[in-house]
């Protein structure tokens, strides 16, 4: 029988890919990116609070909590929306498999702040994944009709590094005892405020239509799905494994975006979805 923490990370996997596509469709149109992440932001926090009330369950809002939460919930908002600002200028495929190269930092934080071990099974995985996102990135790198994909870069591997931060702080909030419900709760609130003052002071474009209200919609639940999943990954195994397992959501964006003829499949982009799923055979035996 599957693990039940790579079963959660098999689904936030899933639940990633779908996200960037949507973040992709959005960006097709110049929209403002800072009201998306507030809007995904408030939907999220209303699925959460509902869902912690229908089970009869109670926030916690105590000292580790709020330490944890904050740090955590900050380097997610900010890493969502560098990533949405790189895939102005980028493919799907790229934009989110340079994202997930957060995993080499997982891994390494993971080492150093949580004690996980580094098997040799685990390294190989790791390795695939790596490989996986190279193929990648030379794919697109020699392409010339993109001229901010240098700037994008950068973008996307500061948040890559965020996101980073993200995982493993909210697993070591979790191994001390932080309630994984309030966790959530204030990474969407830090969501809510940071997309608002993204819209407000940044971008200066808060305009509320209906496209951004349904990609909204759409996000937040997405969203949700993936911190939920995510988070319950966290709560039961290593992050250095789940979270790797989790990044391989590239596959899933990859394979959205082939069908709904938003970019096209490629030999190398054939071989990276084979390194890919072999990174994830191998992390499901470490």
């Amino acid at each position: 029988m599957l693990n039940p923490a790579i079963l959660f990370a098999l689904l936030s996997l899933v639940f990633g890919g779908l996200i960037e596509v949507v973040y992709k469709r959005y960006n097709a149109v110049e929209r403002s990116r800072g009201m998306m992440i507030c809007g995904i932001g408030i939907v999220w926090t209303a699925l959460l609070i509902t869902d912690v009330g229908l089970r009869g369950d109670e926030f916690v809002f105590n000292r580790l909590s709020w330490s944890f939460g904050l740090i955590a919930g900050i380097c997610v908002a900010a890493a969502n929306i560098m990533l949405l600002e790189a895939l102005r200028h980028m493919e799907v495929s790229l934009g989110s498999t340079i994202y997930r190269l957060n995993t080499i930092a997982v891994v390494i934080l993971s080492i150093v702040f949580l004690g996980e071990s580094l098997s040799p099974v685990k390294l190989v995985g790791v390795a695939c994944g790596v490989v996986a996102v190279l193929l990648l990135y030379q794919h697109q790198n020699t392409d010339d009709r993109h001229p901010m994909l240098n700037t994008a870069l950068v973008i996307v591997i500061v948040g890559a590094l965020l996101r980073a931060v993200y995982s493993v702080v909210t697993k070591a909030g979790l191994s001390d005892g932080a309630d994984a419900d309030t966790l959530i709760l204030i990474s969407s609130g830090c969501w809510v405020i940071s997309g608002w003052l993204y819209a407000f002071l940044i971008e200066r474009r808060y305009a509320v239509t209906r496209q951004k209200v349904a990609y909204s919609l759409l996000g937040g639940i997405l969203v949700y799905a993936i911190v939920k999943t995510l988070v319950s990954a966290l709560a039961l195994g290593e992050a250095s494994v789940v979270v790797t397992i989790a990044n391989m959501s590239f596959l899933m964006a990859l394979l959205v975006a082939i069908l709904m003829k938003m970019e096209a499949l490629s030999g190398k982009k054939i071989v990276a979805m084979g390194f890919a799923v072999g990174a994830i055979i191998l992390l499901t035996q470490a």
